[in-house]
């Protein structure tokens, strides 16, 4: 007896073709997701693929950062409003998407009513149906979860479960392709830039290094806020320079040291990536320069300054990565180069001034002062064949060429002084104390200048010269009744030192004299000394003298 042949399953002729269509469907979609390089391009081109190849009506790809946390996510079919409306509560992670992050293998769910897990939607969320989930995988690690809902066949079929699995791996390639892109077009940018910078900071002539190197860091950082700052006695935190969004007035600016967010790096000497709570209240340097997270990356100099490079973004820009950090630090080390090339400019447009002053003293000495003085001489040989009227006459233009001759030394030495230069400021200081002391006399105070006195570059040391001097002549003019005033500043022989002749009334009787004390103090502090004694002819000589 022959058995029966055994039954054969036919499908249905419309199920083969539909699989076939959705087959190449797929295939298709691969070769689309697979020529994208965008990340962000392939995340949302691949959920609205989900959507398309199992024909749901809505769709997400959840994507994880740190510590396996929902991060991001990225949808699909929902109407603008409800979008809006969700982006104020986005999901938290929690019930079947915190299930699949935190067992990432695939789910399925006819009715989300009848399973507990169906928690954690945030408020306005759309009504949900069924539910299919799958995890995306990059090499061994989950990069993200498929997320599809509401079926339009009424369920997700073990079909639609196989489709989303084989999509989710091509997803998976696809990520990983356009993440190697994203970090080689990354570092291809930062490398570009950090050349620039060298050749800028290397290039020779005296233009700003700082501003461009700053400006170029703030723009391949995508910073509102780029800082450069420095160590005070090691207590306090200058700004030297900023450029960004919010640098009005920053550069300049000190603050403590203590406590703040630069306070960690400085004295251990690792790059930090910071984020000032504003729910605490900020204040100082955490207020000024972090703004909302930044990237602190310490450096020193060859002098021995130590400093930070600040990188700021303000709340709510997208955070720093690692990689950002690795190239904030590359770039710290340049910011010790651009202050160092900065002061040596500086240094360079210093010398230059002096020169260029020197060289004008000459001329006007060489040149200008001895044909006055030859003029001078001329007219006083002259005189002796003149009569009375006419002697006198010519007497009274030597005396204005005298005048003008002393002018035109006052005149060097009151030009515009360098910022920079403490010793060109000394000069003037000392010009216009004598001036502003001398206005109520009929013969202007003389003032002169000997041995390099534009070399005394110790501030303290200046203070002090230009204090004798406001107070020796103070006294000549209120106190003495003087009429004539000469005033020698000089730096001879490892002395700075001032005197002071006038011809006045002397040093009479008076018992108070806190001031001339407080010049004594002075040049005692620095192993000098002060002598008062009677100028010969009359009235008072004073010398205030200490070692350089």
């Amino acid at each position: 007896m022959t058995a029966d042949p055994p039954e054969t399953t036919v499908a249905p002729a419309g199920d083969e073709s539909r699989s076939r269509d959705r087959m190449r469907e797929l295939l298709r979609l691969n070769n689309d997701l697979t020529r994208n390089l965008d990340l962000d391009t392939v995340l949302q081109r691949i959920a609205e693929i989900s959507v398309e190849l199992v024909d749901a009506r809505y769709g997400a790809i959840g994507v994880l950062g740190e510590e396996n946390q929902l991060s991001g996510l990225i949808h699909v079919g929902l109407p603008p409003q409800v979008a809006e409306r969700m982006a104020a509560h986005p999901p938290e992670g929690k019930g079947l998407i915190g299930l699949l992050i935190d067992d990432p293998r695939p789910v399925r769910i006819a009715r989300l009513k009848d399973d507990p897990r169906s928690i954690g939607f945030p408020a306005h969320h759309p009504g949900m149906e069924s539910f299919l989930g799958v995890p995306i995988r990059v090499r061994d690690r989950v990069f993200g979860n498929i997320y599809l809902t509401n079926s339009r066949n009424g369920a997700f079929s073990a079909d639609d479960e196989e489709l989303a699995q084989a999509l989710a791996a091509t997803a998976g390639i696809a990520i990983e392709n356009a993440r190697l892109f994203d970090d080689a077009t990354f570092r291809t940018r930062w490398s570009t830039a950090l050349a620039e910078v060298s050749r800028g900071l290397m290039a020779e002539g005296d233009g700003d290094v700082i501003g461009p190197f700053l400006a170029r860091l703030g723009q391949v950082a995508d910073a509102d806020l780029v800082s450069v700052v420095t160590t005070v006695d090691d207590i306090e935190l200058l700004v030297d320079h900023a450029a960004g969004s919010f640098d009005d007035d920053l550069p300049g600016t000190a603050f403590p040291l203590d406590d703040s967010l630069a306070e960690k790096p400085l004295r251990t000497g690792s790059t930090s990536l910071v984020t000032v709570d504003r729910r605490r209240g900020t204040s100082g340097f955490d207020s000024a320069c972090v703004l909302g997270t930044a990237v602190l990356a310490p450096f020193h100099t060859d002098e021995g300054r130590s400093g930070v490079l600040c990188v700021a973004r303000i709340d709510g820009s997208h955070p720093f990565t690692p990689r950002d950090v690795e190239m904030v630090e590359a770039f710290a080390g340049h910011a010790s180069v651009a202050l160092e090339r900065a002061e040596s400019r500086s240094a360079r447009r210093r010398m230059a001034v002096l020169e260029d002053r020197a060289r004008i003293a000459r001329d006007l000495h060489d040149n200008v002062i001895q044909r006055l003085f030859a003029v001078g001489l001329s007219l006083q040989a002259a005189v002796t064949s003149a009569d009375v009227r006419t002697a006198e006459r010519v007497m009274d233009q030597v005396r204005e060429i005298d005048t003008s001759i002393a002018t035109i030394r006052r005149t060097i030495f009151a030009m515009k002084p360098d910022a920079d230069s403490t010793a060109s400021q000394l000069r003037a200081r000392i010009l216009e104390i004598v001036d502003h002391a001398g206005q109520s006399l009929t013969n202007k105070p003389r003032v002169s200048f000997l041995g390099p006195i534009d070399l005394i570059s110790d501030a303290a040391l200046g203070d002090d010269i230009a204090a004798v001097v406001s107070e020796t002549v103070t006294n000549a003019v209120r106190h003495a009744s003087a009429d004539r005033i000469h005033v020698t500043v000089s730096a001879i022989s490892g002395r700075a030192t001032v005197e002071v002749v006038d011809d006045g009334i002397g040093m009479g009787t008076v018992s108070r004299r806190s001031g001339l004390e407080n010049l004594r103090v002075r040049a005692e502090a620095r192993a000098g000394g002060l002598e008062i004694r009677e100028a010969a002819g009359g009235g008072t000589h004073v010398t205030w003298s200490v070692p350089v």
